[in-house]
């Protein structure tokens, strides 16, 4: 199957988010681009000792916390997550720390009024690469300058509307 990443329509920016889990680091991970997919911001940050769906819930909060400091009027986001986008439909609670993140999550999705979409991993490839990142210390960053290269790469390929993809394993 073939999938790529979608710009924003004209006006609207998209928000993009994505966590890893390896022996060494929890992290997360994200990005806000405008319509013609250019960087307004890139984030990395590590979460401590957490499971999976509240890995990925805090790089969605960190990101929506980035978004709510003025950069957005129009906001889309995507997540990798179908669990997360369903807990986060639903209405439904969970163990804290999970459901203070899904708590506030819904709140500033209610602010932005906007709504989490699950999107495959290979059209999420620019914050999955900022999760796994692996920096020394928490990263934000407004400049494609500061962003590693295979990043900046990433984000040039979405941008032009390069394919990506997408293989899948048969079970039998």
């Amino acid at each position: 199957m073939v999938t790529l990443w979608l710009p924003s329509p004209e006006g609207a920016v998209k928000l993009n988010t994505d966590a890893s889990m390896t022996r060494e680091k929890i992290s997360g991970g994200g990005l806000l681009l405008d319509h013609e997919g250019k960087l307004i911001f890139a984030f990395y940050k590590e979460f401590g000792d957490v499971n999976v769906l509240t890995t990925k819930s805090l790089a969605l909060l960190h990101g929506l916390l980035f978004c709510d400091r003025g950069w957005v009027q129009r906001l889309l986001v995507e997540v990798d997550s179908a669990g997360l986008v369903q807990l986060l439909d639903s209405g439904a609670l969970a163990k804290w720390p999970l459901c203070n993140s899904l708590w506030r999550i819904r709140g500033l999705l209610q602010s932005f009024n906007a709504t989490a979409k699950h999107i495959f991993r290979e059209a999420n490839t620019a914050a999955y690469k900022l999760a796994t990142m692996g920096s020394q210390d928490d990263f934000f960053s407004t400049s494609l300058q500061y962003l590693p290269r295979e990043i900046m790469v990433t984000l040039l390929l979405d941008s032009r509307g390069v394919p990506v993809v997408r293989t899948q394993c048969r079970r039998e």
